[in-house]
């Protein structure tokens, strides 16, 4: 005789994770590490880092302190609070011009949706909305973007409906 058994789902738990780690950084509240560059520095979560970055999760195992500092050389400040905000809203909005020195820093620090990734260079100069990489897809450069602020990177089955939405359009 089998026990039957009950599925208890919490809808929003993705978003309200997203949120309450959001609200908790903005606040300093909870945070056990110290990320420094630059001469300056910014607080954060070992939980978000280590889930986020493959570098991050990596050095604290290897170190468990209760509040480690970690100083990070050759990272620009401004470079490391955009990995910092990408990590905990998934997304951030960068110029062209910072974008090179942007993904240089995600590739260092190994974060996760931004470090395997193709050069930066795949991009048809004579056309931004033709992508030569299957796995990048432009957000917002082509007639089939969307304008909005989501990350340039996407799934190959994202760019194949880019496409498809493209040649009807055609």
């Amino acid at each position: 005789m089998s026990v039957q058994q009950y599925c208890l789902r919490w809808n929003n738990h993705q978003p309200n994770f997203i949120s309450v780690f959001s609200t908790l950084l903005h606040n300093e509240s909870l945070v056990d590490v110290t990320l420094a560059a630059e001469g300056r520095q910014l607080q954060a979560h070992k939980v978000v880092l280590s889930a986020c970055s493959s570098y991050f999760q990596s050095l604290f195992t290897a170190n468990p302190c209760q509040h480690p500092i970690v100083i990070l050389k050759d990272v620009q400040y401004n470079d490391l609070k955009t990995m910092v905000d990408f990590m905990y809203y998934g997304e951030v909005n960068v110029s062209t011009e910072q974008l090179p020195q942007v993904l240089k820093t995600a590739e260092m620090l190994k974060i996760k949706g931004l470090a395997e990734m193709p050069d930066a260079s795949a991009v048809c100069k004579a056309d931004p909305g033709k992508l030569e990489h299957p796995d990048l897809v432009g957000a917002g450069l082509g007639p089939g973007g969307t304008g909005g602020p989501e990350s340039i990177w996407g799934s190959a089955e994202s760019q194949q409906q880019q496409q498809q939405q493209q040649q009807q359009q055609a």
